[in-house]
C-alpha cells in the first residue's frame, strides 16, 4: 500500500506527541482522563452464506446495529484472499446519509473478482460525543466464486509501455482499448504488485472514456490495472498490471531540433520562434533562451522564459533590436532535456506608425467548451494606416490553434476579427477540469494578451424532483455550458443502483443544442433508499457533479417542496433584449414562501435577478432577465436556480446574439499613466461593439483638473472600435500628484489613474518655508528655512524674505541657497511688543510661500553680566604628562549631491549616494529610511569615503541623510532629501 498512507500516521502521532510535551511544560492543565467509550457490537452477516458458491456480482448483506452511545456513521467492508486479510483485494463503505430519514446502507456489491474462494468480513464505527468508534470486526466468512456473470470484457493497457520510465513531477498519458458494453472504467494504482486497498486515481471508481493522466511527486514503483463496469455496475476482471517507474534517472529523451527563424537570418520585432515537439510535453513544457554570446553565459543573458508550447511570439516588451543567439530545451519535470544547438539571428525594430497602436486582443467568448471554435478581436487605438497594419496573433495553450500567425487591421479601421480558432478537449490528467492560458497579439512596440479557457462543455444532470415514490418516474435533464459542437456530444449516466433508479445508458444532445430531457423510471422499495446518478462524457473524460435521488415507500410522508424546473420564453435573446423565465416547485410553496436562488452572468455581467420568491400556497413564479449585454459574437449565459433540502438544482442555457445598440464602453487604457507636469500623455477608448452609424462618443472627466486636463468627449467613428486621446497635464513641485480619469458610454464607466511628477530636469522651484520656533518672546531671535524642490545650480539661488510687521519683526532682505543645496536658513529678529502679535515672514522666488510667527509681550532677556575676576592660581608643581585630549568635533553638515531630490530608480538600479567632503571627517554614517524621521533606518552604514552604493533597496519612497565623524564624535545631519525606487 502507499507509503503516504504510514507517513500520515507518523504525523498524527508526532503531533499527537508535541501536545503531550505543551501540557507536560505546565504551560497548560493536563485535561482529566475521559473514559474510554464503549464498542458497539460488530455487524450480523446474513448473506452470503458461510462457504457459498456464486456467480457474480455478489451482493454482501449484514444486519444493521443499533447500539446506546450514538448512531452508526458507517460501515466497512472487506475481502481477502485469506481468512487473516493479508491481501484486500477489494473493500468498500456505506456512510449514513445527510437525511435522517434514510437508513444507512446495509448491503453492497461485489464483482471482478477471479474464480476462486474468499473471505469477507464488515465492521460499523459508531458516531460520538468524542469521534467515531469501530466495532470489532464481524465473524469472517468465505464464498467461491464461480463465473463472471454479466460483466464486460478486460480492457488491455495501450500506453504506458510496460516498465515505462518518468521523472518526478512529469505527466504522462494512460490509455486502454475500449470494451464493448462498456459504460465507465476503474483505473487502479498502488505501489504493491498485490493491489491491497488500491488507490483509484479519480475522485470515485468511475472514468468516463479510455484515458487518463499521471503525474507523481515522489520516487517509486507504480502498478496500474484497469476494468471496465456494465451499466448494471458489474465490473471486469483486471487488465494486465502495467509498471512504470517514476524516477529523475530516467532516461531523457533527445533534444529538440530547432526549426525557425534560421541560423544567420535577420528578423523584424514582433517575430516568431519554433522548433520541434518533444514527448509527454509538461506545462511549462520548454525552457526558451537569447544571449548575446554564443557561450550562453548567464551574464549575458537576454531572455529566458519557459512556453508551454513548442512556438512563441516574441515581441517588443521581450526582446530589444541586436544581435543574438538562441536555443531551446525540453523540460520532463523536475528533469531539464538537453538545450538545442544555438543559433545566431539578427533582430531588427518593429515598423511602429506615428500615433497607431495595439489597444487589445479580446477572446470572443472567454471560454470555448469541449472543442468548439472560438473568435477573438484584435483593436488598435487608432485607425490602421495606408495598407493596413499587420498583427502578430499567438496562443500558450496547447490545445488552441490559431488560424495564422498574423491578422491584417484594414486601412482606416481599427477592428479585425480572428475566425475559428480552434480548440480540443479538456485533456483528462487526473486532476484538471480545464485549462487557463492566454491569447497573444503583438504589433510595433506593444503586445496584448487576454485569458482564454478551454472547459468541459457538460455541466451535469437536473431531476424534476429530489424525491419520488418507488415505481414511479422522474424527469431528467442533462444541460451543457454551450450549444453542442458539431457531430453532436453523447453524455452517459451511470446509476449507483440500477435496481431501483435507471436512467437511460446514454443521451445524445445535437449539434446546436444545449440540452435534453429525458424520463426515469424507479423500483418500489420497502425502505427509502439515495440513489447516486453520475454524468459524464468520453470526449474529455469529464465527470459532473453527482446528482442523487431519494427513493421511498409508497406510505412514506410527502416530501418538502423542491424545484422541480425551470423553463425560459425564448432560449435565444438579442442583446439589449429580455426573456422570461419560470419557476416551478414539485409541490406549493410553504408559509412564508420559497426563496428560489439564481445565478446568471456573461463573463461577469449579471442578468438574472439574485432571487425570486414563490408565494405560499403557489407553485410557480416567473423572473425577467436583464436587458441582454452587448457582445460582438454569440455567447452562451449558464442560467441556475436552486430551491430545496438537498440543492434542488435546476439549469438552463441562454443564447446571446449580437444586435445594433448604442455606444457601450468596453474599457479606457492603458491601466495606468506616468507623466511629467506640464508635458502630455495618452490613453485610449473603446467600445463593446463597434461604433453604430454616426460614430459613438465617449464622455471624458477628470476629479483633479487643476493638473489633468482632458477633452470633454472623444468620438470614434462608425465601424470602429477605439480611439485615443491626449492628456494634458499643468506643472508640478514636490510630490507626485495626479487624478482619475473617467471615461462614460452606454451607462458604463471605467478610470485610469495619471500620476503626475515634477520634471527632474526642470530649475528648482521654492517650495515651502518654515520658522522655528513658532513662538518666541518679544527681542529674542528665530530661524526661518526656506526649501526648494531640487538643488539649487551651481551659484546658488536668492530668495527674497519680506515681513509683514517690521516693527515686530525684521528679516534679511535676501537669503542664498548655495549651489547643490536643497535649503537654507536665516535669522528672524524680533522686537519688544505691548502685546502678544503675529507677524508672517514670505519668501518669493518663482512662487512663494509664507510661515507665522507669534511675538509674545514680557520684559526683553537681561543682558548677561559680566564674570567676576577670578584670582591667579595658587603656584601648582608640574603636573605627570597626560594624553592629549580629544578634539572637539565642531564639524559641519555635510552636503548633499546626488541623488537629486525626489529622483527615480528603477528596481534593482545600483544607486550611488554621494556628498560634500567635511574637514575634519573620518568618516561618514548615512541613513535611508522609508520616513523622514527615520525610526528604523533601512541602510546605518559608515563609510569612510563621501560616497555609498547600493542596489538592494525595496520598492518604496525613501528618505536620505548624512553627517561626520571623527575621533571627537559626530557633527549634525545633513537636510534631508526623498527619492524613491519603483517599476
Amino acid at each position: 500500500m502507499f507509503k503516504t498512507k504510514t507517513s500520515l500516521l507518523f504525523v498524527t502521532a508526532l503531533l499527537l506527541v508535541c501536545i503531550d510535551s505543551t501540557f507536560a511544560s505546565g504551560r497548560r492543565p493536563r485535561p482529566s482522563p475521559t473514559a474510554t467509550p464503549v464498542a458497539p457490537p460488530p455487524p450480523v452477516v446474513v448473506s452470503p452464506a458461510n462457504g457459498a458458491s456464486l456467480v457474480q456480482p455478489i451482493m454482501l448483506d449484514w444486519n444493521p446495529v443499533s447500539a446506546p452511545g450514538g448512531p452508526i456513521g458507517s460501515y466497512t467492508w472487506q475481502v481477502g484472499t485469506s481468512s487473516t486479510f493479508t491481501t484486500v483485494v477489494a473493500s468498500g463503505f456505506t456512510n449514513m446519509e445527510s437525511d435522517p430519514s434514510i437508513p444507512t446502507r446495509t448491503a453492497d456489491k461485489v464483482s471482478g473478482l477471479p474464480n476462486g474462494t474468499y473471505f469477507w468480513r464488515v465492521k460499523c464505527t459508531q458516531l460520538g460525543p468524542n469521534g467515531g468508534v469501530d466495532s470489532a470486526w464481524s465473524p469472517v466468512q468465505s464464498f467461491t466464486v464461480t463465473g463472471l456473470g454479466p460483466a464486460p470484457a478486460t480492457p488491455s493497457f495501450i500506453t504506458p509501455a510496460n516498465n515505462a520510465q518518468f521523472h518526478l513531477r512529469e505527466s504522462f498519458n494512460i490509455q486502454w482499448s475500449p470494451v464493448v458494453n462498456a459504460q465507465s472504467y476503474i483505473l487502479e494504482a498502488d505501489d504493491e504488485p498485490t493491489f491491497s486497498y488500491p488507490l483509484n486515481l479519480t475522485l470515485s471508481p468511475i472514468n468516463f472514456g479510455t484515458q487518463s493522466g499521471a503525474i507523481w511527486g515522489n520516487p517509486l514503483t507504480i502498478y496500474y490495472r484497469v476494468r471496465a463496469v456494465s451499466v448494471d455496475g458489474v465490473r471486469s476482471l483486471p487488465s494486465a498490471t502495467r509498471t512504470v517507474q517514476i524516477t529523475n534517472a530516467a532516461p531523457i529523451p533527445a533534444g529538440v531540433s530547432l526549426v525557425a527563424p534560421a541560423g544567420g537570418a535577420t528578423v523584424q520585432l514582433p517575430f516568431f520562434v519554433d522548433w520541434t515537439d518533444t514527448p509527454n510535453p509538461q506545462v511549462p513544457g520548454y525552457d526558451l533562451e537569447f544571449n548575446t554570446s554564443p557561450n550562453f553565459s548567464l551574464a549575458t543573458q537576454a531572455l529566458l522564459v519557459s512556453p508551454s508550447r513548442s512556438d512563441y511570439l516574441i515581441a517588443r516588451d521581450l526582446l530589444a533590436p541586436g544581435n543574438y543567439f538562441w536555443r531551446a530545451r525540453a523540460l520532463h519535470g523536475d528533469v531539464a532535456g538537453l538545450w538545442s544547438a544555438g543559433r545566431a539571428i539578427t533582430v531588427t525594430a518593429p515598423v511602429a506608425p506615428p500615433d497607431v497602436n495595439l489597444f487589445a486582443i479580446l477572446a470572443e467568448p472567454g471560454n470555448a467548451y469541449g472543442g468548439n471554435t472560438a473568435h477573438a478581436r484584435v483593436m488598435l487605438d487608432n485607425p490602421a494606416p495606408a495598407g493596413g497594419a499587420i498583427v502578430s496573433v499567438s496562443t500558450d495553450i496547447p490545445q488552441v490553434n490559431m488560424p495564422a500567425t498574423t491578422i491584417t487591421v484594414p486601412a482606416g479601421r481599427t477592428d479585425a476579427t480572428i475566425s475559428n480558432i480552434a480548440t480540443g478537449p479538456v485533456p483528462n490528467n487526473g486532476v484538471s477540469v480545464g485549462i487557463i492560458g492566454d491569447l497573444f497579439a503583438a504589433f510595433a512596440n506593444g503586445r496584448e494578451q487576454n485569458s482564454f479557457g478551454i472547459l468541459p462543455i457538460l455541466y451535469g444532470t437536473s431531476l424534476s424532483a429530489e424525491s419520488a415514490v418507488g415505481g414511479t418516474s422522474v424527469n431528467g435533464t442533462v444541460t451543457l455550458q454551450s450549444a453542442a459542437p458539431a457531430g453532436g456530444i453523447t453524455v452517459r449516466l451511470v446509476s449507483s443502483d440500477p435496481n431501483i433508479v435507471r436512467p437511460p445508458a446514454t443521451v445524445f444532445i445535437p449539434a446546436g443544442a444545449t440540452d435534453i430531457d429525458f424520463a426515469i423510471p424507479t423500483s418500489a422499495v420497502a425502505v427509502a433508499t439515495r440513489v447516486i446518478i453520475e454524468t459524464g462524457t468520453d470526449t474529455d473524460g469529464y465527470r459532473a457533479p453527482q446528482t442523487w435521488l431519494t427513493v421511498t415507500p409508497a406510505s412514506s410522508p410527502l416530501p418538502p417542496p423542491s424545484l422541480s424546473s425551470l423553463t425560459l420564453s425564448s432560449s435565444t435573446v438579442a442583446a439589449g433584449a429580455t426573456v422570461t423565465g419560470t419557476l416551478r416547485l414539485t409541490s406549493p410553496a410553504p408559509a412564508g414562501g420559497a426563496l428560489v436562488r439564481l445565478q446568471g452572468s456573461m463573463e461577469g455581467q449579471v442578468i438574472v435577478p439574485q432571487s425570486v420568491t414563490i408565494p405560499a400556497g403557489s407553485i410557480s413564479a416567473t423572473f425577467t432577465t436583464t436587458p441582454a449585454p452587448e457582445t460582438p459574437f454569440p455567447r452562451w449565459v449558464f442560467i441556475q436556480g436552486s430551491y430545496g433540502t438537498s440543492g434542488g438544482l435546476q439549469a438552463r442555457i441562454l443564447e446571446i446574439d449580437p444586435a445594433p445598440g448604442p455606444a457601450t464602453l468596453l474599457a479606457v487604457g492603458p491601466a495606468s499613466q506616468d507623466v511629467i507636469g506640464g508635458h502630455s500623455g495618452r490613453a485610449s477608448v473603446g467600445l463593446v461593439i463597434p461604433a453604430p452609424a454616426g460614430g459613438g462618443t465617449v464622455s471624458l472627466t477628470t476629479d483633479n483638473p487643476s493638473v489633468i486636463h482632458v477633452p470633454a468627449s472623444v468620438t470614434i467613428p462608425e465601424g470602429n472600435s477605439a480611439t485615443s486621446f491626449a492628456i494634458g497635464t499643468a506643472q508640478v513641485s514636490g510630490l507626485p500628484t495626479g487624478g482619475n480619469v473617467f471615461a462614460s458610454a452606454g451607462g458604463v464607466t471605467r478610470s485610469i489613474f495619471v500620476n503626475v511628477s515634477a520634471d527632474p530636469n526642470a530649475p528648482p522651484l521654492l517650495q515651502s518655508m518654515t520658522i522655528s520656533p513658532t513662538s518666541v518672546r518679544g527681542g529674542t531671535n528665530a530661524t526661518g528655512t526656506v526649501f526648494l524642490s531640487a538643488p539649487a545650480p551651481a551659484g546658488g539661488i536668492s530668495v527674497t524674505l519680506a515681513t509683514s510687521n517690521r516693527a515686530v519683526a525684521t528679516v534679511p532682505g535676501i537669503v542664498n541657497v548655495p549651489g547643490g543645496q536643497t535649503s537654507a536658513s536665516f535669522t528672524v529678529t524680533t522686537f519688544a511688543v505691548g502685546n502678544n502679535t503675529s507677524v508672517t515672514i514670505t519668501a518669493f522666488f518663482d512662487s512663494t510661500a509664507s510661515a507665522s510667527l507669534t511675538v509674545t509681550a514680557g520684559p526683553a532677556p537681561s543682558p548677561t553680566p559680566p564674570a567676576s575676576p577670578t584670582p591667579p592660581p595658587s603656584p601648582t608643581p608640574p603636573a605627570s604628562p597626560t594624553p592629549s585630549a580629544s578634539p572637539t568635533p565642531g564639524l559641519p553638515a555635510p552636503s548633499l549631491i546626488s541623488p537629486a531630490a525626489d529622483a527615480r530608480f528603477a528596481p534593482g538600479t545600483n544607486v550611488t549616494f554621494d556628498w560634500s567632503d567635511v574637514a575634519g571627517a573620518t568618516s561618514y554614517t548615512i541613513q535611508v529610511d522609508d520616513q523622514d524621521t527615520f525610526p528604523s533606518p533601512i541602510v546605518n552604514q559608515t563609510t569612510t569615503t563621501s560616497q555609498f552604493s547600493t542596489s538592494t533597496l525595496p520598492v518604496v519612497r525613501m528618505w536620505w541623510r548624512v553627517r561626520a565623524n571623527n575621533t571627537g564624535g559626530s557633527g549634525p545631519w545633513s537636510a534631508v532629501r526623498r527619492f524613491e525606487i519603483k517599476n
